[in-house]
C-alpha cells in the first residue's frame, strides 16, 4: 500500500511542503525588493539585488514543493515568484541604465507642487532622455 505523500508524518508531526527557512528569507528577500524599488535612487538600485537573491531562493522552494508532491503550490510559486522577481530586477536594470534622466525626474518632482509642475518634470525627462540616447 503506497502512502500519500501529503499525510506523512515525521516525529514531530506533519512534513511541510517547503522548509519553513526558504519561506522565511524568500518572503524577508521579496519584502525587501518590494519596499525598494519604492524609495529614492540610488537606493532603489538594491531592490534588484534582493530580487535575484529571492529568484535564487525561489527555485529550490519550487523544487521542494515539487519533490513533496504539492504540484500546485508549485506551480503557483512559479508563475507568480518568477515574473515578480524578474520584473523588479528589469526596473532596477532600467534605472540602473537612465540614472541621470531618472534621479532628475526624482528630484524635479519632489520639487514639484502642482500636478502641472509634475507634469513639467515628465516632459523635461523625456526630453532628457532623448537626447541621452542620441549621443
Amino acid at each position: 500500500m503506497s502512502e500519500n505523500p501529503r499525510s506523512r508524518s515525521g516525529e514531530h508531526g506533519p512534513v511541510p511542503a517547503v522548509s519553513p527557512r526558504l519561506l522565511g528569507a524568500l518572503t524577508v528577500l521579496m519584502l525587501a525588493s518590494w519596499l525598494l524599488s519604492m524609495a529614492p535612487l540610488p537606493y532603489s538600485l538594491f531592490s534588484g539585488l534582493t530580487a535575484l537573491g529571492a529568484l535564487g531562493v525561489l527555485v529550490p522552494v519550487v523544487l521542494q514543493a515539487f519533490r513533496r508532491g504539492r504540484r500546485g503550490m508549485a506551480v503557483f510559486a512559479a508563475v507568480i515568484g518568477v515574473p515578480a522577481t524578474l520584473m523588479i530586477v528589469t526596473g532596477a536594470v532600467v534605472s540602473l541604465l537612465f540614472y541621470g534622466p531618472m534621479a532628475e525626474l526624482q528630484e524635479c518632482r519632489a520639487a514639484a507642487i502642482t500636478e502641472r509642475a509634475q507634469a513639467q518634470c515628465d516632459a523635461q525627462v523625456q526630453e532628457s532622455v532623448a537626447g541621452w540616447l542620441a549621443g
